[in-house]
């Protein structure tokens, strides 16, 4: 995926809460896999964990995110985990991908609610009169 060209806050923040839903779907999918697919395609997960996270760091250091080298490290112990065991797992011991994958979505899901709580406080503040007056302009223009 492609940094975004002229990114703000709220739009950033989208963008990755949409990408990591998606992400989300396809980790659940595959945890609901039959040991054997499971044991498959762990690899492939493990890939697509890797690129969801380089995309995200691609966008919160274009975004200058306060937290990103401490994100990093996290996202590195991560990956250098699931990298760990993917022969295990690949030789059939799905127990521990399981329990690895479900790891991952708890961090995940702890990195996301992080990263929204900081993409929402670095937003420029606008008073809420300026913004309920601008907002009420734009409606008295319209015939």
């Amino acid at each position: 995926m492609l940094p975004l060209a002229s990114p703000t806050p709220h739009i950033a923040a989208a963008a990755l809460r949409r990408a990591r839903k998606l992400l989300f779907v396809r980790l659940h999918r595959h945890a609901s896999l039959p040991d054997g697919a499971f044991c498959e395609g762990f690899e492939a997960i493990v890939g697509a964990i890797e690129a969801e996270l380089a995309h995200e760091a691609i966008v919160m250091d274009t975004l200058a995110f306060d937290g990103l080298h401490e994100r990093l490290a996290a996202n590195a112990l991560l990956l250098a985990s699931l990298h760990r065991i993917v022969m295990q797992v690949e030789a059939g011991d799905a127990a521990l991908g399981r329990a690895a994958l479900g790891a991952a979505c708890d961090l995940l899901s702890l990195h996301r609610l992080t990263t929204d709580l900081a993409l929402v406080l670095a937003r420029p503040s606008m008073p809420v009169r300026a913004a309920q007056g601008a907002k009420m302009a734009g409606r008295r223009r319209r015939p």
